[in-house]
């Protein structure tokens, strides 16, 4: 529509100067000289000037130049005002003045016109309080979790949706031998064993296109992993997905486990040795809970009990042995019961209990030795030795 199409009353200075009185948004005219001819009614609500206080003067009043900042607020209005692409038009981080005489961050921005024959600038003022709260708060953020990443004893690596290296940690550096920014931006291919690279992207892939946010890699399989030097060793990994604006970002928090994978299958060994041992021993032996219930027994303890009943996780002077019924109300009952309790609570003992075999009748020696763990009981060790009767 052509503007001179409209009503008189709605295409003069009065009718544009009541549309930017009731915009929400501070709105201030300046000639090109950066001399105010206008603010509307929301620049005063922000800033507390009226029109009386700031027409005819310079920006400026509104908008101190900062001497710690280069920005000249008039020579901005110049070099911005003339850009060409609206959408692209500037915003620029200011310090307002109050009429309090607080100081109030703001976005500016401008663009120039004409009023009848007379270039202007219009300038758009926002408060920024908020957003520059919040950017601090999120840099704050982003600095405390990067420094904690940094130092964590895990070893962090990073990548994109590519599988390109995007940050690599302290704990990876060491782990792998390399420095981040020998690794960041290559493939994460540097850190896996040739054999073992087809299979990684379509694992990662698939956990992309799953739902679960994290995951324990190598559920299935070993996960291993290559040095510098070519090394292999075995990783514990798990891996979270981001969704950054669309675009997937994987953090693997990773654990050289090869020495705990080393301890491990030595206490395994140790514990095959002392199991051969003890099951081997022509020595009936049992291990007590401090209140005698049976947590380990031997062959030879075994062969002493009938099967009429359990053995482990019973009470020693419950279990069925030969030629004993297992009631505690016997009097070789409540000794060999009263002999464990004390030896749960300190004090070694040592009886004899009779038992009866197809062969006949024998006598059983039971020694009781308490073991300590610090200044408890934690165990009582029981053994039987045969001897006729």
């Amino acid at each position: 529509m052509n503007p001179d199409s409209l009503p008189t009353e709605d295409r003069g200075e009065g009718f544009f100067a009541t549309v930017l009185d009731g915009l929400p948004e501070a709105v201030v005219v300046s000639d090109r000289d950066g001399v105010i001819v206008f603010v509307n009614r929301a620049l005063t609500l922000l800033l507390g000037h009226g029109a009386e206080d700031v027409l005819g003067k310079s920006i400026t009043t509104l908008v101190p130049r900062d001497p710690e900042r280069r920005a000249d607020p008039v020579k901005w209005l110049a070099r911005w005002a003339d850009e060409p692409d609206f959408e692209q038009s500037r915003f620029l981080d200011l310090i307002a003045q109050h009429s309090d005489g607080r100081r109030l961050p703001v976005d500016v921005r401008v663009r120039a016109g004409r009023i009848g024959d007379a270039p202007r600038y219009f300038i758009t003022v926002r408060d920024n309080t908020a957003r520059r709260q919040e950017l601090a708060s999120l840099r704050e953020a982003n600095l405390r979790a990067a420094r904690i990443l940094m130092v964590a004893e895990d070893a962090i690596v990073v990548i994109d949706a590519s599988q390109n290296i995007v940050d690599f940690n302290i704990a990876a550096e060491t782990m792998f031998g390399y420095a981040a920014d020998e690794v960041v931006g290559r493939p994460l291919a540097l850190l896996i064993p040739p054999w073992a690279r087809a299979l990684h992207p379509a694992q990662v892939n698939g956990f992309a296109a799953g739902k679960a946010p994290s995951r324990m890699m190598g559920e299935r399989q070993a996960v291993v992993g290559q040095r510098r030097s070519g090394e292999t060793f075995t990783l514990e990994a798990t891996i979270t997905k981001v969704d950054l604006g669309g675009a997937l970002t994987f953090a693997a928090h990773l654990r050289d486990v090869t020495r705990r994978n080393h301890d491990r299958d030595r206490l395994r060994e140790h514990e095959r040795r002392i199991r051969a041992v003890f099951d081997h021993a022509h020595t009936a032996i049992a291990l007590l809970a401090p209140d005698g219930h049976v947590l380990e027994i031997n062959r030879a303890g075994e062969a002493l009990a009938s099967q009429g009943g359990p053995l482990r996780g019973a009470p020693l002077w419950e279990v069925a042995w030969l030629g004993v019924d297992g009631n505690t109300a016997s009097v070789d009952g409540e000794r060999l019961r009263d002999s464990v309790l004390a030896a749960g609570r300190g004090q070694s003992g040592q009886l004899t209990i009779p038992l009866t075999t197809p062969d006949g009748p024998i006598s059983v020696a039971v020694r009781l030795t308490p073991i300590f763990d610090d200044a408890h009981v934690a165990y009582v060790l029981a053994e039987g030795v045969l001897w006729g009767a």
